[in-house]
């Protein structure tokens, strides 16, 4: 049931209609009762899991909260640790290492390659299980207290619209919102109206459109072998990430909006980020910051405060959380090298006396750091989609040797057709510093931009429908 299928919408319909009428008490059990069933539509056996770990991480919270003996608290935290990683491992890198060994036997001339049991990758379970940890780490460490109602922590845990694809919630944020009354308002219904259509329009105007033009860029480029069809395409691609992603959080949080919850801002336009580190911190908050707190800071306090080497292992976790590969593992490495050059080189190389800082024009210089900051990540993105480190150097190659400057531009033009928009609003958040500046425009531009947005989401009929890129995290 994709936030973009018809399906979804008769669901959100009828859950909403019926949550208006009921109580808190019954609106909680209702909306426990609606999650679960939103999960079991894609394939009901997995249902179970999510209950076994969520039940887990109750009784473990419970207990390191009860607890008086550190010993013991410290016993139950790494149960539940262990349980979910375990779990974790099996579904999602089990096919890799025993793939990996077949290969070798086969390599020897042992077995059969080709024999080889897959498992079934569950939806969602990267993102419920970062979210059960946190809450028993965050009780262990004293910032949480365990809930002790079981339906209001399942709630906690399978709430549907943020369930496949996250933002990943903390306890702290999302539990108490569970338990409180909650009034629906208009407020509530303007905002989360915006937020579901403009997730809309970025995943199915500008996401899906952009995958075509990597794909089309990518089946052509060997043939022509032009750099100016490659560096339309990573930019594509580059969209194409952000607003498939982030149009998955901006409608996960819009239908929230609409029974009252307010769920984490996941993307704080991270194009617009002026060197590499700021980007991370804008891509995938609720992810970047769940490795920040309980990876980067214990890696930090155990290597003594060394930044580099914690920054490093961060981006290789990151990069494994979501796909287990080498060119993950080559993209970890990426990332990681490049943040560790940027601080060196920001403690090192860049204390510019006052006397030259004056005479360099402050807004010159911020869009030229802007552009290179995009141009670092729009190449960190090849290992995403290549296949291999010799195709990611050939495509390389042909951008700085074959580049045709008239081919760049009518592709760009074609590109820029999808994302014209997206960057007009998106300045527009950045000046006023707010995501809701459109709701205080003129009332006749909304409707203007309201009345686009509706003819690119369902204008084009035949466009293919692509299903959610995390949906497979």
């Amino acid at each position: 049931m994709s936030f973009t299928s018809l399906d979804f919408f008769i669901f959100f319909c009828i859950v909403f209609l019926v949550y208006l009428f009921l109580n808190h008490k019954w609106q909680n059990l209702f909306l426990l009762i609606a999650s679960y069933f939103f999960y079991m539509w894609w394939d009901w056996r997995f249902a179970g899991l999510l209950l076994i770990s969520t039940a887990i991480d109750f009784f473990c919270g419970l207990k390191i909260g009860e607890c008086k003996e550190q010993k013991k608290r410290k016993k139950y935290l790494l149960f539940s640790v262990i349980t979910n990683l375990s779990i974790l491992g099996i579904f999602k890198y089990f096919n890799f290492f025993i793939e990996k060994f077949n290969r070798i036997l086969s390599f020897f001339g042992i077995g059969d390659y080709e024999t080889c049991l897959y498992i079934i990758l569950p939806l969602g379970i990267s993102f419920y299980t970062f979210q059960t940890l946190s809450y028993t780490i965050d009780i262990y460490r004293g910032s949480c207290k365990p809930v002790k109602k079981f339906s209001d922590y399942a709630l906690y845990v399978s709430f549907f619209p943020q369930l496949l694809a996250g933002p990943i919630e903390r306890a702290s944020h999302l539990l108490p919102q569970i338990q409180a009354k909650r009034h629906v308002s208009w407020e509530h219904i303007k905002r989360g109206s915006y937020l579901i259509y403009w997730g809309l329009f970025k995943k199915i105007f500008i996401a899906d459109n952009c995958r075509a033009i990597v794909e089309y860029a990518l089946a052509n480029s060997a043939k022509e072998g032009s750099g100016g069809i490659i560096l339309v395409s990573l930019y594509a691609f580059a969209f194409c990430m952000y607003c498939d992603i982030s149009g998955y959080t901006d409608i996960a949080r819009g239908v929230a909006q609409y029974m009252g919850f307010d769920l984490l801002i996941n993307f704080r336009l991270p194009y617009f980020a002026k060197n590499i580190s700021e980007f991370w911190r804008k891509w995938h908050m609720s992810m970047t910051y769940w490795f920040r707190d309980y990876v980067y800071f214990p890696v930090l306090v155990k290597t003594k405060g060394n930044a580099y080497i914690s920054s490093f292992i961060v981006m290789c976790c990151i990069s494994i959380w979501h796909e287990l590969s080498l060119n993950s593992i080559l993209r970890g490495i990426y990332f990681g090298l490049v943040i560790a050059a940027y601080h060196i080189i920001k403690k090192r190389w860049l204390k510019v006396k006052k006397e030259k800082k004056r005479r360099l024009s402050g807004l010159l210089n911020n869009f030229f750091s802007r552009l290179m900051t995009f141009h670092i990540v729009c190449f960190g993105w090849m290992f995403f989609y290549t296949k291999s480190l010799k195709e990611i150097i050939i495509l390389m190659r042909n951008v700085f040797f074959n580049f045709e400057i008239g081919i760049f531009i009518t592709n760009f033009r074609w590109l820029f057709q999808y994302i014209g928009v997206l960057l007009l609003v998106q300045t527009l958040h950045a000046i006023k510093k707010d995501e809701f500046i459109v709701l205080k425009i003129n009332i006749l531009i909304q409707i203007v931009l309201y009345w686009f947005m509706f003819w690119a989401i369902f204008g084009d009929i035949g466009n293919v429908r692509r299903p959610f890129i995390y949906f497979r995290i």
